[in-house]
């Protein structure tokens, strides 16, 4: 699982959106580095960043409360290849999360989160066939939507080792995580409940 760290940051300036928003960039391309898409299958692949470099600053470490802060980034040191690919995983479902909860509720709940979210989005989007807009629109991120595009994202995941034992980890990870950004246990919209209720039942108690 991911720490969370806090940064408590009271005035937003300018420039600090712009860093911020420059910092999500990096950290999102890092990360869906990881998923080459190959014959439909996105396949972990954190060789081509991590074998250069011991010191990894893939894991994005952010807690937001009611006020806007902006998310920290740590400087990770001898991550293991499961732990990266299970890190990589977890924030692209997080990112679905995030940007669900930001759409029905009208929140956000940070700028750093905001921007991150969406960066992965983008870059996932061939695998939906999806635009921008599609992802503002309250029925595009409803639960049954919503829980499809997770299982579609599921199967498209290719690791070695327990591919089930990864993939529980890494949802029940992005879950909290994104609970946590929103305030904690209970603040998510009720259509991310219904969500996680439905990929728990569909595809992690079969």
């Amino acid at each position: 699982m991911a720490n969370i760290s806090a940064v408590n940051q009271t005035t937003l300036t300018h420039s600090a959106e712009h860093r911020t928003q420059e910092k999500s960039s990096t950290l999102a391309a890092d990360h869906t580095d990881a998923f080459i898409k190959s014959e439909g299958t996105f396949t972990p692949a954190y060789t081509k960043k991590s074998a250069q470099k011991q010191t990894s600053d893939n894991n994005l470490t952010q807690r937001e409360d009611s006020e806007d802060k902006v998310g920290a980034v740590k400087q990770n040191e001898g991550k293991s290849r499961l732990e990266l690919m299970t890190q990589g995983v977890q924030h692209i479902i997080r990112a679905m999360f995030v940007k669900q909860g930001e759409v029905i509720t009208g929140n956000v709940p940070s700028v750093g989160a905001k921007l991150y979210a969406e960066e992965l989005l983008s870059q996932i989007r061939k695998l939906y066939g999806n635009t921008e807009a599609d992802e503002n629109s309250m029925q595009y991120w409803s639960a049954e939507n919503t829980a499809d595009r997770l299982l579609t994202f599921f199967d498209c995941v290719s690791v070695e080792g327990d591919k089930y034992e990864l993939l529980d980890r890494s949802f029940r990870g992005a879950f909290n995580d994104t609970e946590r950004l929103f305030g904690g246990r209970g603040r998510l919209p009720l259509e991310s409940y219904e969500t996680k209720a439905l990929v728990m039942e569909r595809y992690f108690t079969r």
